[in-house]
């Protein structure tokens, strides 16, 4: 079960997804959560990815792969 700080990054990443046809970048992802630090999106991505719902490929930008839908 994802935090609703997680679900509302999630639901983020999953609707940029959709509009722009690929993935936010971290510093999108800062303001759209309102944070001062790209530390905090990385730690909600490894929380979020840690509970099965995304994918991140470290060697590429804005690889994320989403795997877990939510309704």
């Amino acid at each position: 079960m994802l935090t609703k700080k997680q679900l509302s990054l999630y639901k983020f990443i999953k609707k940029y997804k959709k509009q722009h046809e690929f993935m936010p970048s971290f510093e999108e992802m800062k303001d759209f959560m309102n944070v001062v630090s790209k530390s905090s999106v990385y730690q909600m991505l490894g929380c979020i990815e840690w509970k099965g719902y995304i994918k991140r490929l470290p060697s590429k930008a804005r690889a994320i792969e989403i795997i877990k839908e939510i309704p």
